[in-house]
């Protein structure tokens, strides 16, 4: 920023452009640079950025619902037996639900406390690639990525497991029984 540059009608320039505009007239000077406009663009790129992420991490959510879906669902129909067994046994519909998600929940989060630390260098490598001209980003990640990474996860295994509580639900005891192996 430049104090006490004046114009052509002697007046103060308080606008960054005439400013730079003024200076650019001047023979001692070979560019200018409006540092406003360079923040503007910045902050342009950065809201692009943010709904790139955003349609990144929606991405990723649909794909974990895909994949605990098909899961949950596999587990189901190849137990089908065991969970008609479990039912003529008398146990009540919560123990039966539980009996059948626990594990789905317990793969859940295993595969969270394995992700989250393999992510790490993930992240530093995918931030090492983006290379922008005059801009540099900052590889960090908080302990709230973290956390909240995790808490989406467990939240998309129940919400899957929910789902599909009512296909046990719906488990014909007799026929499922039945059914040679």
């Amino acid at each position: 920023y430049v104090r006490g540059l004046r114009g052509g009608d002697g007046q103060l320039l308080s606008d960054p452009h005439e400013a730079g505009s003024a200076l650019m007239d001047s023979a001692d000077v070979s560019s200018v640079t409006v540092t406003e406009d360079f923040r503007n663009r910045i902050d342009n790129m950065m809201k692009s950025l943010d709904y790139i992420v955003g349609l990144v991490i929606g991405s990723a959510c649909a794909l974990a619902l895909v994949v605990l879906f098909n899961l949950c669902n596999i587990s189901i129909t190849e137990r089908i037996r065991e969970i008609a067994t479990v039912k003529v046994l008398g146990f009540y519909r919560r123990e039966t639900r539980f009996y059948v998600f626990r594990e789905i929940l317990m793969l859940s989060v295993l595969g969270a406390l394995v992700g989250l630390p393999a992510g790490w260098p993930l992240h530093r490598f995918i931030m090492s690639q983006i290379r922008v001209d005059m801009v540099s980003f900052l590889v960090r990640v908080t302990p709230l990525s973290y956390c909240l990474s995790f808490v989406i996860t467990m939240l998309l295994s129940v919400l899957v497991c929910a789902l599909l509580g009512r296909k046990i639900d719906r488990t014909q005891m007799a026929e499922s029984l039945k059914s040679v192996e």
